[in-house]
């Protein structure tokens, strides 16, 4: 069978070298093993020397698994290739290189190192090898990646936020500013660098309770200042800032954001004037209330007076005649008369009329006469001879006068009932 050809790249692998007997060597070996660094050489061909303890437990790997390899041994072919690029590089410039590439360990995790190497010679000055060193940089990667990403973010969010961000110095001096503020200003952002804070303040007094506030408490929140905005028309902002200590070079700085709340605080001032409308229609209606509340309590007062008068004038001024007149020598059509006239008057200025015709106000004239001498007690023959009409007739009406009063299959006496609605 013929062999499979290596590639070009391929270092020539070597046999393992025999272990040197000079004390100097062994010494040298036992140095570089005591090094906490991953520490590896390799000869002229690429074939690997020896290496330290934490080389082969960074690698995952025995000395057995190393000695005597190649790159393309230990390592994939697309990293081997790299490996062996760099070699090359290094022979033919020399020195010191120092470049980053990954590294697989023997379970196959990758690791991303920073590899340092230089050219080992020998007594003639020519090169005999190399010598390597080996630093794992994957946190340290994760930690930049998480960084660039999470200043990515930010630096979106500090381009994008509708709300003012900005950093100033404890004199006032703005150190930073998010671009939003150009919607509101007539200045690009990079004018605003280096201005103080006290040129957009329309009212000094209250960047100094500002500063007095924020320095006893720490940090102010939804603090109202106004300023002017590019046609120089007043506008009401709310600042929420915190003062930042000072760390390392950075010095120590008050920062916050700026909202726009003019059209807020307008709608605050429209509703308050709404509320005070409201509040004064609403005393208004109270006071109409209460002289509408005493209008009818007069009026009522007013009724029962008009009431009271026409009843004492009927007692006093007609009733007394009408039983002169029936004591004096009458016939019986004169007499009948009389008594009609006589419960006329009666119903007329009765109030028991007024409330029963009121709530039942379907009972006919003839059933609120008849309803009225029963509430007297008045016998249905007697009704009948006052009002002449049959008995049968005043009976009629006594089941209706029942029935429309939604007593009619209740064991109530009539009289009774009537005596209780007056």
């Amino acid at each position: 069978m013929m062999k499979s050809k290596r590639s070009i790249m391929e270092p020539k692998r070597r046999p393992r070298p025999a272990v040197g007997k000079s004390a100097d060597f062994t010494f040298l070996r036992k140095l570089i093993d005591a090094i906490p660094i991953p520490v590896f050489y390799k000869d002229i061909h690429g074939v690997y020397l020896g290496s330290n303890r934490a080389f082969r437990k960074f690698l995952g790997r025995d000395d057995d698994d190393v000695v005597g390899k190649t790159v393309y041994d230990v390592a994939p072919k697309d990293l081997a290739d790299t490996y062996h690029r760099a070699d090359a590089e290094l022979y033919r410039r020399g020195g010191i290189q120092v470049y980053e590439s990954d590294l697989v360990h023997a379970d196959g995790t990758r690791h991303h190192c920073v590899f340092s190497k230089a050219v080992i010679l020998d007594r003639k000055g020519a090169a005999a090898g190399l010598i390597g060193s080996i630093f794992d940089v994957t946190e340290r990667k994760r930690t930049e990646e998480e960084i660039r990403a999470g200043e990515e973010r930010y630096r979106r969010i500090f381009e994008n936020i509708q709300d003012v961000y900005y950093e100033v110095s404890l004199d006032g001096t703005i150190l930073e500013i998010s671009p939003s503020v150009e919607k509101s200003f007539p200045y690009r952002r990079e004018d605003f660098i280096g201005r103080s804070i006290d040129e957009f303040y329309v009212d000094p007094d209250r960047r100094r309770i500002f500063l007095q506030e924020i320095q006893e408490k720490g940090r102010v929140e939804d603090f109202e200042i106004q300023m002017r905005d590019r046609q120089g028309a007043l506008f009401t902002c709310s600042v929420t800032a915190a003062i930042l200590p000072a760390e390392g070079d950075r010095e120590a700085r008050i920062a916050g954001s700026l909202r726009d709340i003019t059209r807020r605080k307008r709608a605050e001032e429209a509703l308050k004037l709404r509320e005070e409308e409201l509040s004064i229609k609403t005393r208004n209606l109270e006071d109409l209330n209460t002289a509408l509340r005493v209008l009818l309590k007069q009026r009522e007062e007013d009724r029962r007076e008009l009431e009271d008068r026409v009843l004492s004038n009927v007692k006093t001024n007609i009733l007394p005649h009408i039983e002169k007149l029936k004591r004096s020598p009458n016939s019986r059509e004169q007499r009948i008369l009389l008594d009609m006239i006589e419960t006329q008057i009666h119903e007329i200025v009765s109030p028991f009329f007024h409330r029963i015709s009121q709530q039942y106000f379907d009972l006919t004239p003839q059933e609120l006469q008849v309803a009225d001498l029963v509430r007297e007690g008045r016998s249905s023959k007697e009704i009948a001879g006052l009002l002449s009409i049959s008995t049968r007739t005043v009976d009629c009406h006594r089941n209706s006068i029942r029935k429309k009063l939604g007593i009619k299959l209740r064991q109530t006496n009539l009289r009774s009932f009537l005596m209780r609605l007056s």
